[in-house]
């Protein structure tokens, strides 16, 4: 809990540096440069930690297969809610030229 506080003061602090600074460009390609390589940095050392426990390892195949699974239903979900209310909202429109019908 405590590691939380001293992460959201961190990125309180950062948030009230930007917005302070009218100085700096908003797009500055140091300023990107520097984000990308300090998320490759946090990307690394995540990925020693979780390859370092062997717990992690030893049960990556099934978290995958699981993380997989539960990607691709809330996707089709999401898909078909879209669906769903574009129909109830729209109704069923018939295709204008040149285009092929995509709902059935």
């Amino acid at each position: 809990m405590k590691i939380m506080l001293i992460y959201l003061v961190i990125m309180g602090a950062g948030i009230a540096l930007g917005y302070r600074s009218k100085r700096l460009k908003s797009a500055s390609r140091g300023r990107s440069l520097f984000q990308r390589a300090c998320l490759l940095v946090i990307l690394f050392l995540l990925g020693h930690q979780l390859g370092s426990d062997e717990e992690v390892v030893n049960a990556a195949t099934s978290m995958g297969l699981t993380g997989l699974l539960l990607s691709l239903a809330a996707m089709a979900a999401s898909f078909g809610v879209v669906l769903l209310l574009r129909i109830a909202l729209e109704g069923r429109k018939p295709p204008q030229s040149g285009e092929k019908e995509a709902r059935p």
